[in-house]
This record gives structure tokens, sequence and C-alpha cells, in this order.
């Protein structure tokens, strides 16, 4: 799985992106393990809103030009992409079940 993030005012250590990987791309890995590699590419954008919180943006096109999108706003880092991930598999599922 290839996911591009991005960071606005949001500085991206190895620490952030191993967190991504473990909430995000290992989730997606397991319920997209049908698709080819070259499709299972992604974007992530994460950045400070006015009040310090992290909003997270997510986008992903499937198969069928069904596109996947998520946005969430948290304090948290970790509590942020823990509801991205559920919101991502909701849709997904959704997405394999048409």
């Amino acid at each position: 799985m290839n996911i591009q993030i991005t960071g606005d005012n949001f500085e991206l250590t190895n620490s952030v992106k191993k967190l991504v990987d473990q909430k995000i791309n290992q989730k997606l890995e397991k319920l997209l393990t049908t698709f080819a590699p070259e499709m299972k590419t992604a974007t992530l954008r994460i950045e400070y809103d006015k009040l310090k919180n992290i909003h997270l943006r997510f986008d992903m096109y499937l198969p069928g030009k069904e596109k996947i999108f998520s946005e969430t706003t948290h304090r948290y880092l970790k509590s942020a992409l823990v509801d991205l991930e559920d919101q991502l598999e909701k849709q997904i599922k959704k997405y394999r079940s048409l």
C-alpha cells in the first residue's frame, strides 16, 4: 500500500509515519488483499486547524471509479488515526458488498 503523506503546518517525523503505517496502512492491506499493488495508492493530508486540533483528510480511488474519502479532526494524532481507520473500514466494506 502506497500512502502519500503531506503535512500542512505539521512536521512529518519518522514516528508519525510509523504510526500511520501501523494504524492505516496495515489495516488497508488486510481489507484490500485482492487488489493489485498499483491500485492501492492513497493520499493523506495532516494539518493543524485554527484551534491546534489535528485535521486528517484521506483520499483513495478504487476500481469502478469509486472514491474513498474520509475526514476527521481530533486533539491527538493517535485518536484521529483510529477514527479515520474506522471510517475507512466501513466505506471499504460497503464498497466490497456492491
